[in-house]
């Protein structure tokens, strides 16, 4: 968790005290939220409110991942029938299907066999490229202990390339689960991309766009790797040749489709040639690789599948894994968005603490809001909330409708109550006053003030409230700042807040705490400032380098992302990796770091989200790269390291980093560090992490208590 929470921070040793806490202000900029204005419940309607105990709250112990990890034996042998099948249709020789018969590929899979059979003819040795793969034994799969038979080997290499294809195109997408969509559409890879896209509501995902193009030529390249394919990379510049030529693209769908109606000896022979034919007269040596067909043709045959497909007694995975990070995702926008509205040196003096604790508040909001709107809709279950969410784009007023848009007897709860169960399940430190801000009409008008001002610095109306209106969603300037503290100080709510975090404070001011405990927090405030100072120093040089090719130069707004475990691990024996990784015996040669930077000539212009990373070796290993923030719903970049950190890092497309393009080595050649499952297991708790991090122990303010008789405390450090 400390990669999501680390700022740049002024060190200071004045502990919460002097803190002014914004976990109700930061949120608020978001202002979209229901009020309880909208709905007057009469008598009988409160009467059954009140016996029916209304208020539902759900956290990860009630909202459980459902990942379908546990490999079985009937849904491996189900996909082996389905391509044991299509091998007896094609005739060819064995020695060619044990070269490069294999089902994954641009089109459907009886004819890919052909196609990869034909390309693994043509192209070079992978010796004489210099460019070997050598995928570990059993390629991308374990076997379960007692399984009853032996299955064919070159049939599991099949179908283990089939399930690195899908894996590697969509995070969060266990071995497991893949068999059960290729089970579903008869081992066709294309068609189950789009049955997980559909399945995962991924509305606005680019089929054309250079990240998919990019990760679909990984895809192919894991696959290849995973089949024990001799010669990976030829493979894959065969399809991509294929796929960049127009004419013979158009003559190779015509005999794939004569092929797949009638797959008889001649049309085999007639397709096998087509596509030598085509690579001899299209070859070239970096090709782009062209999906626009593969699409459309895929789209047809899942068409003509659907019926079968959901008619059948099978059942797909579940979703709700990928709906909650999809949310997450969303909401950790939300936070990138506030920090960038903040002014740099209130943010980092001022707001720091509220904004460390962003970094684990992710999941709190997210079960906040389900448990407001499954409080809200007796009926409704956590799943379906998650559903409405994601249609929404994480706006609750709109996934809360006036109660004119539905039927009113499905509300089973008033907006006061869900807010309620909302500051429950989110852990707020003051449910009450977060409940009496959101439902009370002196709230609501203070928060339609606060979006009057915030509109009025984004160029719209306001200029009334006598606020600058110089930017457009960048920083916001002193002076409008000073006018939002002002409407929230004025609230009641925000009063009795107050109060009651003046009292808190009295009570947990300078706390005793046991010796061990005491050695155990400086030793996280330790690491902490230790990956403080290395992490900026590793960011100002990296944009150091940046405002060398540019006309404007940035300087540093914020840091939030931060994973100093990429490039390994490598064992370590040497004291050096003490220098940047104190905690581990492993090394790492690489950090990636995620963190806003504002141009000095338009210092109210919205800070620019910028991607480095940086070599653990000097200044020049370092470099940083702006990023354009991409919703959760079109599809993400994908880094191996970061993703088995659990690291909301967002990453450049386009641009290659260490991480991106190595999923083949790291899932078929390297010494099982890292596999597909582990990359989703390794952080499972974190994802959606409620509690406290070991970070917050720069905020702490506590002293060993001295009449504790541990005599060994010392020996922590």
């Amino acid at each position: 968790m400390l990669a999501e929470s680390h700022l740049d921070l002024p060190r200071s040793d004045s502990g919460s005290g002097s803190c002014i806490r914004v976990q109700n202000l930061v949120p608020k900029l978001h202002l979209d939220v229901p009020s309880s204005r909208t709905r007057t419940f009469g008598p009988r309607e409160v009467e059954n409110q009140r016996s029916s105990n209304s208020i539902r709250t759900f956290g990860p112990r009630e909202v459980e991942n459902q990942f379908h990890i546990y490999r079985l034996k009937d849904e491996i042998e189900a996909v082996i029938a389905n391509i044991e099948k299509m091998c007896r249709s094609v005739q060819l020789e064995k020695g060619f299907l044990e070269k490069g018969g294999f089902c994954f590929g641009l089109v459907n899979p009886m004819a890919n066999i052909i196609i990869n059979s034909a390309i693994s003819q043509q192209v070079c040795p992978a010796a004489d490229r210099g460019s070997h793969i050598s995928p570990r034994a059993g390629g991308g799969r374990r076997r379960k202990r007692g399984e009853e038979k032996a299955l064919d080997p070159n049939l599991l290499r099949s179908l283990d390339s089939l399930t690195a294809f899908l894996t590697c195109i969509f995070p969060y997408l266990p071995d497991a689960e893949a068999r059960l969509y290729l089970d579903a559409v008869d081992a066709d890879p294309f068609v189950a991309s789009l049955l997980i896209i559909n399945r995962r509501q991924l509305r606005e995902f680019d089929f054309y766009s250079q990240t998919t193009q990019a990760a679909v030529e990984v895809a192919l390249r894991c696959a290849a790797v995973a089949a024990k394919h001799p010669d990976p990379q030829g493979l894959v510049l065969g399809w991509k040749c294929l796929a960049h030529s127009v004419d013979g693209w158009r003559r190779l769908s015509h005999a794939v489709e004569k092929f797949s109606s009638v797959p008889s000896s001649e049309n085999q022979r007639s397709l096998f040639m087509l596509v030598q034919a085509v690579l001899k007269d299209h070859w070239t040596s970096d090709p782009v690789l062209r999906l626009e067909q593969t699409w459309e043709l895929a789209r047809s045959r899942l068409m003509r599948q659907s019926s079968t497909i959901y008619a059948r007694p099978k059942v797909l995975p579940p979703t709700r894994a990928h709906m909650k990070r999809m949310l997450l995702s969303t909401i950790h926008g939300f936070y990138v968005q506030a920090m960038g509205r903040l002014p740099t040196f209130e943010l980092c003096n001022s707001f720091h603490c509220s904004m460390l604790k962003g970094g684990y508040c992710y999941a709190r909001s997210l079960y906040g809001l389900v448990s407001f709107l499954c409080t809200r809709y007796g009926g409704l279950k956590p799943d379906l909330a998650m559903q409405r969410l994601l249609v929404t784009g994480v706006n609750l007023k709109a996934a809360d409708p006036s109660p004119h848009d539905i039927v009113r007897s499905t509300l089973t709860a008033s907006v006061p109550e869900a807010y309620t169960a909302a500051a429950t399940a989110a852990l707020h430190n003051y449910p009450t006053a977060q409940k009496e801000f959101f439902t009370s009409r002196n709230g609501m008008t203070k928060l339609e003030c606060v979006s009057k001002v915030l509109r009025s610095q984004d160029g719209g109306p306001g200029s009334q409230y006598g606020v600058s209106q110089s930017a457009s969603h960048g920083p916001l300037t002193p002076q409008n700042l000073n006018v939002l503290r002002m409407i929230l100080q004025w609230c009641p709510s925000s009063v009795n807040w107050q109060v009651a975090r003046k009292s808190h404070q009295q009570k947990e001011a300078c706390k005793k705490v046991k010796k061990r405990n005491y050695a155990h927090m400086c030793q996280c405030r330790n690491r902490f400032w230790g990956q403080h100072a290395r992490v900026t120093s590793m960011v100002r040089d990296a944009l150091d380098k940046f405002n060398n090719t540019v006309d404007h130069p940035f300087e540093l707004h914020i840091i939030f992302g931060v994973n100093e475990l990429v490039s390994g691990p490598v064992p370590s024996m040497g004291e050096k990796v003490g220098d940047y990784n104190p905690w581990t015996r492993y090394k790492y040669y690489h950090t990636h770091i995620n963190f806003l930077a504002v141009c000095k000539a338009r210092p109210y212009d919205p800070p620019t989200l910028f991607f480095a990373e940086c070599g653990k070796d000097g200044a020049d290993t370092c470099w940083c790269f702006p990023v354009t923030p991409y919703k959760s719903e079109s599809g993400q970049v994908r880094c191996i390291y970061c993703e088995y950190q659990g690291s909301r890092i967002l990453h450049p497309t386009g641009k290659s980093f260490h991480g991106c393009n190595e999923f083949e080595k790291l899932y078929y050649v390297s010494s099982n560090n890292y596999t597909n499952d582990e990359l989703i297991t390794n952080k499972v708790l974190e994802v959606d992490w409620v509690h406290g991090v070991q970070d917050g122990a720069i905020y702490l303010d506590c002293r060993a208590d001295s009449d504790d008789d541990e005599d060994d405390w010392l020996d922590i450090f």
